[in-house]
């Protein structure tokens, strides 16, 4: 997959409770007070599931292709005990979710507050006349990598148009980078059309349009204008 360039990207995240057979060793929760004693509690263990596909949008418009998938799994080292009756269960899930989720935040960063909603709302919901109880709480994040072949054609397209001339590999390379409170983050890069967003580098042409790093060095690969005012920046 590291050839795979990506244009989009969706995340969807799902939480499922898996009951555990009883006959497992269970962990008991001190009783701090003779409240707590009788509150119904759950031993949980947690697993997360990341899967990414990456997909390719045909430019006729056809039906997307899956060209790949990677799957990572990562489980808690030991179960966690929960009081379901608490009134802060959704913070106390919160404040476990994100310790556990330290090593893949960026992953699951826009979806932490969906999975902890999902995940309180289904613990909640399975609440019993019994003791206790064992439970694995499976939380799978699948993440959508769109290419669009669309706009690779258009590119291939420009490159072979007659006259096409590419801009000289000195130009490209002193093009100036623009730091993160430079740049307007609700503006699109008008070569792969997404958002400029704040983590990808971005570069902006003597004419002052900025874009994606990687999308305008390949554009004036190509092209030695830019894709919105026509700009001609040097060529050998």
């Amino acid at each position: 997959m590291l050839t795979f360039v990506c244009h989009s990207c969706v995340k969807t995240s799902l939480v499922k409770i898996k009951p555990i057979p009883k006959q497992k060793k269970l962990i008991i929760p001190p009783i701090t007070s003779s409240y707590t004693s009788f509150l119904p509690y759950l031993n949980i263990e947690f697993r997360f599931i990341i899967m990414k596909r990456y997909w390719y949008i045909r430019p006729n418009d056809q039906a997307s292709e899956r060209v790949g998938r990677t799957l990572e799994c990562k489980a808690s080292l030991s179960p966690i005990v929960i009081h379901l009756s608490d009134i802060k269960l959704y913070d106390r899930l919160d404040s476990i979710i994100s310790k556990l989720l330290r090593d893949s935040k960026n992953e699951f960063e826009d979806q932490h507050h969906n999975i902890v909603e999902q995940t309180s709302r289904k613990l909640e919901s399975i609440m019993s006349t019994n003791e206790m109880s064992k439970v694995r709480v499976v939380i799978a994040l699948t993440i959508d990598q769109y290419c669009d072949g669309r706009i690779l054609l258009a590119l291939q397209e420009s490159s072979s148009v007659v006259g096409m001339v590419a801009a000289s590999k000195s130009s490209i390379e002193l093009l100036e980078t623009i730091e993160n409170d430079e740049r307007s983050n609700n503006d699109d890069c008008m070569v792969c059309l997404d958002e400029i967003g704040d983590e990808t580098q971005v570069l902006r042409l003597p004419c002052s349009h900025m874009f994606h790093a990687h999308c305008i060095t390949k554009w004036l690969q190509n092209s030695h204008y830019c894709p919105l005012c026509r700009f001609e920046m040097p060529i050998d």
